[in-house]
């Protein structure tokens, strides 16, 4: 199981690489009033993904910090922003740091700039149940994110939300959870005076399911598949948690 998510992991984080060299470079050349919202609709998918790994809130002076991989393994039907690109699997990496506060309370922040694209975000989650430990205790949370982007054809803003559910053992928990993400997307393409100041707004919904593997006591992967408004993906990640 380890290896398997170990793996997992290598190849998440090799799939942004893998991709287009400048997978969001063709928006100027290949946006226009249709392609805008499916292009909306896959960054808001990327933005919601990899935000949780277990239904147990951290507990206070809790941390947890490390990178993370979301990937769509293909555009939405109508994105010419990225298909015209040739763009086809693509993804985005982020580095992530949680804080456990007290009244079962953790805050988070996470960024990244990448491939063109500044995202700088943060949100908070909420136990349902107070931390604990006991193996195969079943845990739940709740937690929004939200999510600033800039690029130098557009600027986006993210609002997520999920329900988040987890049991397991101190090896191994497998959790499953719920959302939905609301983006808004503005186009800044100068020399396109139709596009410039364009806009678009999605409401999708998201799935995920996946596990957490601890291989040292206070280090753990993971990984787990996303469905993202009708469209596969992944998500991975890696971090040191106490």
């Amino acid at each position: 199981m380890r290896r398997l998510l170990a793996a997992a992991l290598a190849v998440l984080c090799a799939a942004p690489a893998g991709a287009v060299a400048n997978q969001f470079g063709g928006f100027a050349q290949y946006s226009n009033s249709s392609s805008i919202k499916p292009f909306t609709r896959d960054l808001g998918g990327l933005l919601g993904s990899a935000t949780f790994n277990s239904g147990r809130s951290l507990g206070f002076s809790g941390f947890d910090v490390g990178p993370a991989v979301a990937a769509q393994f293909y555009p939405s039907k109508g994105d010419t922003i990225l298909l015209n690109n040739g763009v086809k699997g693509f993804g985005m990496p982020w580095v992530h740091a949680d804080i456990g506060l007290p009244f079962k309370i953790d805050g988070f922040i996470r960024g990244i700039s990448y491939d063109g694209l500044t995202v700088a975000g943060g949100g908070l989650r909420y136990g349902l149940y107070a931390p604990s430990d006991k193996p195969w205790t079943p845990q739940v949370l709740v937690s929004v994110v939200g999510d600033s982007v800039v690029h130098q054809d557009f600027s986006a803003s993210h609002f997520g939300g999920d329900v988040v559910a987890s049991m397991g053992n101190a090896r191994v928990t497998p959790y499953i959870g719920a959302g939905f993400d609301r983006t808004g997307l503005e186009a800044h393409v100068s020399n396109d005076l139709a596009l410039e100041g364009t806009s678009a707004t999605t409401l999708e919904s998201r799935f995920t399911a996946g596990v957490r593997v601890k291989p040292f006591q206070f280090t753990y992967i993971d990984a787990a598949f996303d469905y993202l408004h009708g469209q596969a993906a992944a998500e991975a990640g890696l971090g040191v948690r106490f």
